[in-house]
């Protein structure tokens, strides 16, 4: 062997003898869980053209979703035909109630029935599984509702499916769809990159409050809806999160994690599963921004949207 060469590869081997051993931190991962399924509104996008969108957006990057389908929003042509390509697709269905109704201001019973006959129309689905999610995410709103509505599940099968990382996508919906009312032709550029800046800020806020209760590898569950919003972004979306260092993982998996088992006693009353966690643990500050208060109100206001 030359010096040089010997030098070389001696140099080499201690420096690897004496490197510290430094953990690899792992990628966030996170599955999109998209709610409600309301149909309605036909601007710019037909119901059927925004499926299909979102679905070929979750395709390019070769995700498996989550579907959480409100009964009365599918329960026509349109809506079977929508329900039924996530089904084909290979995407997990599952329960959003048949009227979404907030389980914290109505009768016990009454939405106990509500459930049950969404239920019923969603288990024509191959993709169906008995996973259920509140709407409003308002799990009760009294211990005893809450204890009422846990047990009625466990005693008819069901999971649970909790949130982890909250878009707040349907305000920003809600705005997109405000605008184009009054402009059918609106440049919507803005739209997109607010939307966009918005869920990545959000999503990496949730996972440093992930980490800060003890869940570093936690796959994440992000909620989203099916909306226009989501229709004609959601693409841009899922390809910034990637590029910002997010994977993704399938939704059948990440519903695996025990983190979603547990059973606050706190409820959730529209808030991430983590807010309540750290409720819990005392946390008294989890570091929300302050741009996206009041669900992002101000800051859209300010930037004309």
């Amino acid at each position: 062997m030359k010096r040089r060469e010997f030098l070389v590869g001696s140099t080499a081997a201690s420096f690897a003898a004496c490197a510290p051993n430094i953990t690899t931190r792992p990628k966030p991962r996170f599955a999109v869980t998209m709610d409600d399924f309301n149909l309605n509104f036909e601007e710019v996008l037909s119901p059927l053209e925004r499926n299909k969108r979102i679905l070929n957006a979750l395709a390019k990057h070769n995700h498996k979703a989550a579907g959480f389908v409100t009964g009365q929003f599918v329960n026509n042509e349109i809506g079977d035909k929508v329900v039924q390509t996530w089904s084909e697709a290979g995407h997990l269905l599952g329960n959003h109630t048949y009227t979404h109704m907030n389980s914290s201001e109505e009768v016990v019973r009454v939405i106990e029935a509500d459930i049950l006959k969404n239920d019923e129309l969603m288990s024509n689905y191959a993709g169906y599984e008995k996973i259920f999610r509140f709407p409003f995410l308002a799990e009760g709103g009294t211990p005893n509702k809450v204890e009422s509505y846990r047990r009625f599940l466990r005693e008819n099968g069901f999971r649970t499916a909790p949130v982890t990382i909250d878009t707040i996508d349907w305000y920003t919906a809600t705005r997109l769809e405000t605008y184009l009312k009054a402009d059918p032709s609106a440049d919507l550029s803005g739209f997109r990159d607010y939307y966009v800046d918005m869920v990545i800020t959000l999503a990496n806020h949730f996972q440093s409050l992930a980490e800060r209760l003890g869940y570093n590898d936690l796959p994440h569950t992000m909620l989203m809806h099916h909306t226009l919003l989501n229709g004609l972004f959601l693409d841009d979306v899922l390809s910034a999160l990637k590029a910002d260092g997010w994977d993704f993982v399938d939704a059948r998996e990440a519903f695996k994690h025990p983190i979603y088992e547990l059973k606050p006693e706190t409820p959730t009353q529209g808030r991430s599963l983590l807010s309540v966690l750290a409720i819990e643990k005392g946390l008294q500050d989890t570091h929300f921004p302050d741009i996206y208060r009041g669900f992002g109100q101000k800051t859209m206001d300010a930037l004309g949207l």
